[in-house]
């Protein structure tokens, strides 16, 4: 820890959160110096806890939101349902993520989400996102980067569904996650977790099941990943990268 000091008081700035912080906190910390109140205000933030089984919605597109979810354990799919019953998962929530950050400005759900697995979530009333703004304005501009991070991983897929070939796609998918879980220390070197199944897969490319099956055949049989249960290898991330025209800058983490 490092104090710093200035004419009205010392200010006691954690360059590193502690290791057993949340993931929201190390999500944050990366991005900017956060004081020892900061900290403590948002793992309060965390203290209600619910805890959703796997395969249940734990938000319905349409409906009027009240309730703020910080991920703290667990995957989550944001996803729209078609009158067909086909899905289009839009994206992926991993701990540290918010959903309904904007609830207090837009209540009613743009999407459903549920839960891929058994997931922790934190339940919090909107008026304390508030108080962030009120009181820590570094904090805000955090969360400002979550938002613009979330428009850019949106803009991601729309390139993936629009542009890219089906290996492609994946290769694109596979990178993003690996950046995302990176930032807050959930990857094993090169392993990837990926407890969602090959139709998750699918539901998220625009593509069937017998092309998500042969596409992930592929970049096997290339040599640029490995495949285990619920976790996948990323063997040679410059050859992913380029096939895939992946631009992690898009995800990079910047300091505040």
């Amino acid at each position: 820890m490092t104090s710093i000091s200035n004419s009205d008081a010392a200010l006691s700035i954690d360059l590193q959160p502690p290791a057993e912080s949340s993931p929201l906190v190390r999500k944050l910390g990366s991005l900017c110096l956060m004081t020892a109140d900061e900290i403590e205000f948002l793992e309060g933030l965390q203290n209600n806890t619910v805890v959703i089984e796997a395969g249940a919605d734990f938000v319905a597109e349409g409906d009027t939101r009240s309730t703020t979810f910080i991920l703290i354990e667990g995957w989550a799919i944001r996803y729209t349902a078609l009158s067909d019953g086909r899905r289009q998962i839009l994206s992926f929530a991993v701990p540290g993520d918010i959903l309904g950050l904007h609830i207090n400005f837009n209540a009613q759900a743009t999407y459903s989400a549920a839960a891929m697995n058994k997931l922790k979530l934190a339940a919090v009333d909107p008026r304390r996102i508030l108080e962030i703004y009120q009181k820590y304005p570094i904090l805000a501009s955090g969360l400002s980067w979550c938002t613009a991070r979330e428009f850019a991983i949106l803009g991601d897929q729309a390139v993936r569904l629009g542009r890219l070939p089906a290996r492609a796609r994946l290769a694109h998918l596979l990178l993003e996650l690996w950046y995302r879980l990176e930032l807050i220390g959930k990857n094993e070197g090169r392993w990837l977790e990926m407890p969602m199944t090959q139709l998750d897969l699918a539901d998220t490319l625009g593509l069937s099941l017998v092309h998500t099956n042969r596409s992930l055949a592929g970049l096997r049989r290339s040599g640029l990943i490995e495949v285990k249960k619920d976790y996948i290898k990323l063997l040679d991330i410059e050859a992913l990268t380029e096939l895939s025209e992946f631009n992690p800058d898009h995800l990079a983490e910047f300091s505040i």
